[in-house]
């Protein structure tokens, strides 16, 4: 008898798009539930984020008591979790357990029981984890059967669920085959069932009975992935696998994983290294190595046939953090924002404090941290969703900090990349500086909007694939095409990471396209030596010395000041080049020097939010949408405004000889295929100096800010 325990995981991310809840609801979630209300003798597990479950109580009650019914028949077990799909290794230990009762309570009061397990959110395993679940009171979690063969176990070692140990606490960890997931529900139903009746011919040769077989995946997979709420539900493959599997109950039965607990199949201590599912430890690594790595594979496969694949299993989740600088942005500033949580907790009001603790446990969404063939981090309201929940944080741990409109500095490696950044806190704007000046975080308070929350533009593996022949398969990223025309022609790689107040040195002369396509020579590089805070009565400004060399040694004294108003969210920037007179004799320093200053806001092509340059007493300026290009010559001033988030940005230039705008656009897989995404808009003033040896230039800027317009 085969037990397939069957398992399904619904979620939907922090900050996601109501339409898309109202979508997964209607193509997924529902008509799974009423195909499973049709057939009472298929019994199985479920799970829901925490996410997804508030949704369904504001916008959907009656679907969750129809669950419930189920759950009090006996038909449905639902699992636990961390409540807002947090990847548990990466956040601390009080937090993982704060998470996963928190679904626990949810669930408990929702369905009338308390889980006995939990869906580990994309199957991030970290050995660390088995004492904080004990902890929180859960028995089991699924993992990939690929993280069992790691250490030696084959598809026949997987009849139970294995136990493994941390500082003396257990946990109960049951291996989904690998097979049995990718085939459901991509291949017929024949094929399937034929599949799990070989499985119990074998283990009945060897004198086995009551096989467990574990099938586990996303909820979405039946309804909402493209193409299969046709095959699911109209083409009726859910029925009829559930009328197959009835025809041949002596054989198959599908049953919750708890049923699983009863069969008492204890397969022994296992200890299983980091790992994820086999797709996410291949896009976690450098998108230069994932090619190299898949022709090994293909290689070593070839060579010594399909159980060698095990030996080659891509690389650790949290390379993620070290691939993309983004991702590890929003993860430092929610461990910032813990600790410093964890410091003041005390001094905090009640509703203060459990404000900012859930805040913060809203910023671990994982959906914002990755990418693979989903949107993920590519997506700018999921990133926009998470930096909402940190900002608000913010401001609720602002009581206990007691910031007043006089900025608090402190000089502190928050990111972990080993280098210092300067930070600025008031009750108007939290702002970091890098080690040279520029922004890498930009958060205004009252909009809740971090303005240089965008994306560098980087290679990825896939874009060898885009234009290309759409293939055929089981995997989603085998069969993606292109959603627009042309998209190679997007495909621009920044020259370094993508910061506000970014000092751009170019060639003289350096023209727009140029710049566009970064392709522009670099005659100049800028060294900080020394980082200086300076006070006054109406403003704070950090002053950052250092030089500029040219490629034949010459070498500039630079100045560059950001300056912060007191008791607003405006800033002030000034730059001096001084040519020393050490350089007598030598050539003039000719070179085009230009700011890169981001709005990163949504919605590039909506008519409420826009780009405004030029413009008299006598004439309306010129107006173009966020995500436009081209230049600005002969001006002073661009406004950036969204009326949706009521914020208008006035960036004026002291002494420029005009602007350039370009949108940040990036070209990304989602689940629909290759598409364009509007990342922010970077507004570059550009001044021209020539300097010969005793010359000093200098530059201005400054970017007023207002709110609730």
């Amino acid at each position: 008898m085969i037990n397939l325990h069957w398992a399904i995981h619904n979620h939907q991310p922090v900050g996601n798009f109501d339409f898309i809840f109202e979508r997964a609801f209607n193509q997924a979630y529902n008509p799974f539930m009423e195909v499973l209300a049709a057939h009472p003798k298929i019994r199985m597990s479920m799970h829901f984020s925490g996410i997804l479950l508030d949704w369904l109580e504001a916008h959907r009650p009656r679907y969750l008591a129809s669950l419930r019914t189920l759950v009090e028949g006996g038909q449905l077990e639902i699992l636990g979790g961390g409540f807002y799909e947090p990847i548990l290794p990466v956040i601390s230990d009080a937090h993982k357990i704060g998470q996963l009762k928190k679904l626990s309570e949810s669930v408990k009061r929702l369905f009338g029981t308390a889980p006995k397990g939990i869906w580990l959110a994309e199957r991030v395993w970290e050995p660390t984890l088995v004492k904080p679940i004990s902890e929180a009171g859960l028995e089991y979690v699924l993992l990939d059967g690929s993280h069992f063969k790691m250490v030696g176990k084959t598809d026949k070692d997987m009849d139970g669920y294995f136990l493994s140990e941390d500082q003396g606490h257990t946990l109960k960890l049951f291996p989904i085959h690998d097979v049995v997931r990718d085939y459901i529900p991509f291949r017929s139903v024949e094929e399937v069932t034929d599949t799990l009746l070989r499985l119990d011919d074998e283990a009945a040769r060897e004198g086995k009975t009551d096989v467990q077989v574990v099938f586990g995946d996303d909820g979405e997979k039946f309804g909402d992935w493209p193409g299969t709420n046709h095959t699911v539900y109209a083409d009726r493959w859910l029925h009829r696998f559930f009328e197959r599997v009835e025809s041949l109950s002596d054989r198959i039965r599908v049953v919750p994983l708890e049923a699983g607990l009863k069969l008492e199949k204890n397969l022994g201590l296992v200890y299983l290294p980091p790992a994820s599912y086999q797709e996410m430890m291949v896009w976690a690594q450098d998108a230069h190595d994932i090619p190299k790595f898949r022709a090994a594979q293909r290689a070593v496969v070839e060579r010594e046939g399909a159980e060698s694949a095990k030996f080659l299993r891509g690389t650790f989740w949290r390379n993620f953090f070290n691939k993309y600088a983004e991702s590890n942005q929003i993860h430092k500033q929610g461990i910032r924002l813990s600790r410093l949580y964890d410091r003041l907790q005390g001094n905090l009001p009640a509703k203060v404090r459990g404000d900012a603790l859930d805040h913060i446990w809203q910023s671990q969404c994982n959906c914002a941290y990755w990418h693979g063939v989903f949107g993920g981090l590519y997506l700018p309201h999921l990133r926009f969703a998470l930096y909402r929940q940190l900002i608000a944080a913010q401001r609720q741990l602002d009581v206990g900090l007691a910031v007043k409109d006089e900025p608090q500095w402190e000089a502190a490696d928050w990111n972990c990349d080993g280098k210092p950044e300067f930070t600025l806190n008031s009750h108007e704007v939290y702002l970091s500086l890098t080690h040279n000046g520029e922004i890498d975080q930009f958060w205004l308070k009252d909009t809740a909007v971090n303005l240089v929350d965008t994306l560098t533009r980087r290679y990825e593996a896939y874009h060898d694939q885009v234009g290309g022949k759409v293939e055929a398969g089981t995997k989603l990223e085998n069969t993606l095409g292109e959603k627009e025309a042309n998209l190679r022609g997007y495909l621009i790689y920044d020259r370094r990471a993508r910061h506000s107040l970014a000092d751009v040195f170019m060639q003289p002369g350096a023209d727009y396209q140029s710049y566009m396509s970064q392709k522009y020579d670099v005659p100049l590089v800028f060294a900080s030596r020394e980082v200086v805070l300076e006070r006054k009565a109406t403003e704070t400004a950090v002053r950052f010395l250092g030089t500029l060399k040219t490629h034949d040694g010459i070498v500039l004294e630079a100045e560059k000041r950001v300056i912060l108003g007191k008791g607003s969210p405006n800033l002030r920037v000034e730059w001096r080049f001084v040519n020393p007179g050490a350089n007598a004799g030598k050539p003039s320093v000719d070179f085009r020097f230009g700011c890169e200053t981001l709005f990163c806001l949504l919605a590039g092509n909506a008519h409420d939010r826009y780009v405004e340059w030029g413009g008299s007493p006598s004439s309306a300026p010129v107006r173009d949408i966020l995500a436009s290009h081209g230049e600005m010559m002969g001006i002073n001033r661009v406004t950036v405004t969204d009326e949706w988030l009521r914020l208008r940005c006035e960036a004026k230039f002291t002494g420029a000889s005009g602007a350039w705008r370009d949108a940040i656009e990036t070209v990304s897989q989602s689940e629909g295929g290759y598409e364009r995404v509007y990342q922010g808009t970077v507004i570059v003033p550009l001044w021209d100096f020539k300097l010969a040896a005793g010359e000093e230039g200098a530059a201005a800027m400054s970017i007023q800010i207002k709110e609730g317009i």
